[in-house]
């Protein structure tokens, strides 16, 4: 696990560069204090599908009463109730396009009418654990670091509040 620190270092570092060098952040885990930040992948360009990112969040932090994990019914109203929470924050936090292809996008599993079973939000006795997708931000194929680093450290931190 790295510091956030770490992460910051690294989008200055690789800011104006060729979009390849975001795959440097690629299976980093990144501690931000009561959350943790994952990045299993990593999109090897701005217009190819987007990178996924993992929030997860201790239960101590968050303190879901245990009847929430009981039985499938309950897992699934609540992993549905908070997928549905974390898409109205992304569309009141997240400042949308910010350069080339899905630069800028943050996005969780589309919802509909009904409730159901959902792998965007997964949790147990221990933590819960949000999968979002991630357009990382690039001018043509040039990373844009300074706008990666709003969307980690201005746009993420809000939607996770």
């Amino acid at each position: 696990m790295q510091n956030k620190d770490k992460l910051k270092k690294t989008l200055k570092n690789i800011n104006g560069r060729g979009y390849k060098a975001y795959k440097q952040l690629q299976s980093n885990w990144y501690d931000f204090g009561y959350y943790k930040l994952g990045i299993p992948y990593v999109q090897g360009d701005p217009f190819a599908s987007p990178s996924s990112i993992l929030i997860r969040i201790d239960q101590q932090v968050t303190k879901f009463p245990a009847w929430f994990w009981e039985n499938k019914i309950r897992r699934t109203a609540v992993t549905d109730f908070l997928t549905r929470l974390i898409e109205q924050a992304i569309k009141k936090y997240s400042k949308g396009q910010r350069g080339s292809g899905k630069s800028g996008l943050i996005a969780i599993a589309k919802t509909g009418q009904e409730v159901l079973e959902r792998t965007s939000v997964e949790f147990n006795k221990d933590m819960i654990e949000a999968r979002l997708s991630l357009g990382l931000p690039a001018a043509g194929r040039r990373v844009l670091g300074n706008e990666a680093y709003k969307m980690f450290f201005d746009g993420l931190p809000k939607i996770i509040n």
